[in-house]
């Protein structure tokens, strides 16, 4: 902008004079600019002070327009295109013109302000959600757990104590990894794994649990936490410890353009004692996706007689 201004009054007066020029040209209307935006509008308008607001913009306005001509008046005799001759008409005529300028660069600078505000505003509104929502989903993740290993420890389990190694790994991930903004995609796959484990522990036999990864997962990243839930979620609602042919199936596929993601567990339609199918960890999921995902992710979930199958796409 700066340069621009230059060159285009270099062609009509001397160097010296267009370098001074320009730079009157850009200081008042950025102190006018600034001022207005940073102080009037942020600690007086938004502070709803608006008395002392209004009589400080007027002051503002008014004050640097008259400063403006006077600077040029007294440097340069008069405008660019005035006749030096002729200050006193001139005077009035360009302090006119620079108020009527100034009074649209307020207005400017004040709904630019008032604008920011309001996205960053916005912006901090979505990250406390998603803190929020994180903050949900991890005592509910313990919750489930430590009901698992106090099952074990009740019925002398003895592999309560792997359970509680395992819990620690996967606290671990959770309180630091978790607050992370991004994981790589096998971090979030071994947790997983490690959840996995940690229920099977339960069991005298191996549960029909199956857990399939298919692609190149380097370089991959992932938000944390958004794929740990879909499997407590299966494992809390289904039915796969008591029902014989019950089942857990587990897909991860990752293209170059997207990753795909689903879940589908049998589950006893009849019995709602433990709570109603996809709870909190899913709606949180779907909150989460609303937040961080919008356009760029799909969330379906459906029932199929005794099977729940939740699916994620995620686009990249």
């Amino acid at each position: 902008m700066t340069i621009v201004t230059y060159f285009l009054l270099s062609g009509i007066r001397p160097p010296g004079e267009a370098a001074g020029r320009t730079a009157v040209f850009i200081l008042y209307p950025m102190v006018l600019f600034y001022t207005n935006a940073r102080i009037l509008t942020n600690h007086f308008f938004e502070a709803h002070k608006y008395g002392q607001w209004a009589v400080l913009a007027i002051s503002l306005w008014l004050g640097v327009a008259a400063l403006r001509v006077w600077t040029e008046l007294a440097i340069f005799g008069g405008n660019v295109l005035s006749n030096p001759e002729r200050t006193v008409g001139n005077g009035w005529k360009m302090y006119l013109v620079t108020v009527l300028i100034y009074f649209v660069l307020m207005i400017f600078s004040g709904l630019y302000q008032l604008l920011e505000n309001r996205r960053e505003l916005e912006a901090r509104h979505a990250e406390a959600q998603l803190n929020y929502l994180k903050a949900q989903i991890n005592p509910h993740f313990l919750f489930n757990t430590l009901n698992n290993i106090y099952a074990a420890a009740t019925l002398q389990h003895p592999r309560t104590a792997d359970m509680v190694l395992r819990l620690s790994d996967l606290l671990r991930y959770v309180t630091y990894d978790g607050q992370s903004l991004l994981v790589p995609l096998s971090k979030e796959i071994a947790q997983i794994r490690a959840y996995i484990e940690l229920f099977q522990l339960k069991s005298e036999n191996p549960l029909p649990i199956y857990f399939e990864v298919e692609g190149n997962l380097d370089d991959r990243l992932i938000e944390p936490l958004l794929l740990l839930p879909f499997v407590e979620n299966a494992l809390k609602h289904g039915d796969v410890e008591i029902n014989p042919n019950g089942f857990l199936r587990i897909m991860l596929r990752n293209e170059a353009s997207k990753l795909v993601f689903w879940v589908e567990n049998s589950f006893d339609p009849h019995n709602q004692q433990k709570d109603e199918q996809g709870g909190v960890g899913l709606e949180n999921i779907r909150q989460r996706l609303e937040l961080n995902h919008r356009g760029r992710s799909r969330f379906e979930t459906r029932i199929d007689g005794h099977v729940f199958r939740a699916e994620l796409t995620l686009d990249f």
